[in-house]
């Protein structure tokens, strides 16, 4: 069964889904459930049933959104490819308060000339916020693009304390 809720943070309200093997996807609620619903049954081939969200989920998406720690959470990222796996899974190593370029992430996945891959990947993160993509900016400078949004991208760097206006 997959389920999902709506969670309250300091940054705004999110969609939250959830399996038996953890947060499967956070989506800003900026559309109604049932609009949530459809863009889910056609990401994971499984319509989610509204509940209660569990108490460590909902906790984790409010610490991560205001820009603390939180506690470790089952992530369930398992639908994504093999190259997507390890580059989240690397990402997750990054600190909070730090960020690093795409081509630093292509380089430790092992892939050093997939930069590009790897920012087609962080689009894909269906689990923002907890798997910190926000982290991940261009070697250019600035914050560059977010799924979420390039506001809530600086937002939410500003928070972990990050120095947006010195990423050059």
């Amino acid at each position: 069964m997959h389920f999902y809720s709506k969670v309250k943070t300091e940054t705004g309200e999110f969609w939250a889904a959830w399996n038996s093997n953890g947060v499967t996807m956070i989506c800003p609620a900026e559309d109604d459930a049932g609009k949530f619903e459809a863009r889910y049954l056609h990401q994971f081939h499984s319509r989610p049933q509204r509940n209660d969200i569990p108490d460590d989920y909902r906790h984790a998406i409010q610490e991560a959104a205001a820009g603390r720690e939180f506690g470790a959470v089952a992530l369930d990222i398992s639908s994504l490819s093999k190259f997507q796996l390890r580059v989240l899974k690397i990402l997750q190593k990054i600190p909070r308060g730090q960020v690093r370029t795409y081509s630093w992430l292509a380089q430790k996945a092992g892939h050093p000339g997939a930069a590009r891959a790897v920012g087609n990947t962080m689009a894909r993160n269906p689990i923002p916020i907890l798997i910190p993509c926000h982290r991940v900016v261009p070697s250019t400078g600035g914050v560059g693009q977010y799924g979420l949004g390039s506001a809530l991208k600086r937002d939410l760097l500003l928070r972990e304390g990050v120095p947006v206006g010195k990423l050059k």
